[in-house]
């Protein structure tokens, strides 16, 4: 009994001392978690677009395997490197040092490419949850104007002036175009909370978790963009490039690596070095025609003689280069399209700027005489509320496609071409 109690004194005592290091471990898990929602009364943490940005860094998964795929990579380099044999006497083991040197600035290029996809991916999703917002109000407010001429129709229909021009049937009328616009909110409710839902899972968080953006305009910064420029800077940064343009530096590696060998059998630089090339996403021709990608070839192993497993490893150096142009043409395109998208919303919203006051006060006049004479069709009042809550929500539209073709621009040009749609850029981890 007393060796038991022993025993428990010194685990407490062990225990004691580990308890300020166990407290100061958890305090920076618990810094570093998202928002917590603490239970269904309490409401979602509201954040900043920069605030989910900078969450997103630390907790989006795919960031998480990026990481490690450069870590992988920087591994096998000092593996290699580390080998006790001077390159001067290995031929072999020179070319797979510089081949394994390649596939860390590979596995770079594709973690920071990933960064400006989770970028653009959080920054999409957070302004589809304030279109979503807008589009609701405006639906709101229409449901809202259109109860108010209801009442006033119900009003005049009854007071038997014969004056009014409003019938019981107008009453009716005006109950359907209510209920119409009472469902279109709806559908912007649904559209916020799906919006929502695609916020977390591009910030890497879960359902405990739970965030709501902050309530505001949608971003609209002024920019002269030039075409040119953009192609410019994405084919100078994207990481898809980078990735294909050493990648054949490799495969022209193998080539020399094949010729030190007399072997009838000999590995490639895929069985040795670990190189993964991000391809362009593949093609459709459903709906919206968007060509796909050529993708690299490498096996892990070249059968004959010399000259045949040489020969081979030329024609996939040829199929490499082939990719690099390919992947340069279909970044070349990307930017095209989304720069031709990112101009029309331009232009369209620049022709809508002020098409929603006016339809408003078009409309508020009517309801004005509708109310006060009954001198003006009910037909007239509700096609003049419709109309002005077409407007803004055309505008709204606008807004949205424009916000969503500068952050494509950004994500494209790899982060070359600011967007402005954040006001304080989060810093890579």
């Amino acid at each position: 009994m007393k060796k038991d109690f022993l025993r428990l004194l010194r685990a407490c005592k062990r225990y004691a001392l580990l308890l300020p290091t166990i407290l100061i471990v958890a305090n920076g898990a618990l810094a570093a978690q998202p928002p917590q929602t603490g239970g269904d009364n309490v409401p979602p943490a509201k954040v900043t677009l920069a605030e989910c940005l900078r969450i997103a860094m630390e907790h989006q998964p795919a960031l998480a395997g990026h990481r490690a795929s450069v870590a992988a990579a920087t591994a096998q380099r000092d593996g290699l490197n580390k080998i006790p044999i001077p390159s001067c006497l290995s031929r072999e083991l020179a070319v797979r040092r510089e081949q394994s040197e390649l596939g860390v600035t590979i596995a770079a290029a594709g973690l920071d490419q990933s960064e400006h996809e989770t970028v653009y991916a959080v920054t999409r999703t957070y302004i589809s949850v304030l279109f979503a917002r807008r589009q609701e109000a405006v639906a709101r407010e229409a449901a809202d104007k259109l109860k108010l001429s209801r009442q006033n129709a119900d009003r005049l229909s009854k007071a038997g002036n014969p004056d009014f021009v409003v019938t019981r049937s107008d009453v009716e009328k005006l109950d359907v175009y209510i209920a119409l616009a009472e469902t279109r909110r709806l559908e912007a409710v649904q559209g916020t909370q799906r919006a929502v839902a695609a916020l977390r899972e591009a910030m890497g968080i879960g359902l405990d978790s739970a965030v709501e953006p902050v309530d505001g305009p949608i971003p609209n910064p002024s920019h002269q963009l030039n075409l040119n420029a953009m192609i410019q800077l994405a084919l100078s940064r994207r990481g898809e490039l980078i990735q294909a343009t050493n990648v054949s530096e490799a495969v022209a590696l193998e080539i020399q690596a094949q010729c030190n060998s007399h072997k009838l059998k000999k590995e490639t630089f895929a069985a040795v070095v670990d190189i993964h090339a991000r391809q362009i996403p593949q093609g459709s021709s459903n709906g919206e025609y968007r060509p796909g990608a050529l993708g690299l070839e490498m096996p892990t192993l070249l059968a004959g003689p010399k000259s045949a497993r040489v020969e081979r490893a030329q024609d996939l150096h040829d199929r490499a280069l082939a990719v690099v142009d390919k992947t340069r043409n279909l970044i070349t395109l990307e930017v095209e399209d989304a720069f031709a998208k990112w101009q029309e919303a331009a232009r369209k919203l620049a022709a809508l700027r002020n098409t929603p006051d006016l339809a408003s006060k078009l409309a508020d006049n009517l309801q004005q005489r509708f109310s006060e004479k009954g001198n003006v069709p009910a037909e007239d009042v509700v096609r003049s509320y419709l109309v002005a809550a077409q407007s803004q929500a055309s505008y709204n539209e606008a807004l949205y496609q424009q916000a969503l073709g500068l952050a494509a621009l950004e994500r494209i040009t790899a982060g070359g071409f600011n967007a402005g749609l954040v006001g304080d850029n989060p810093a890579k981890p």
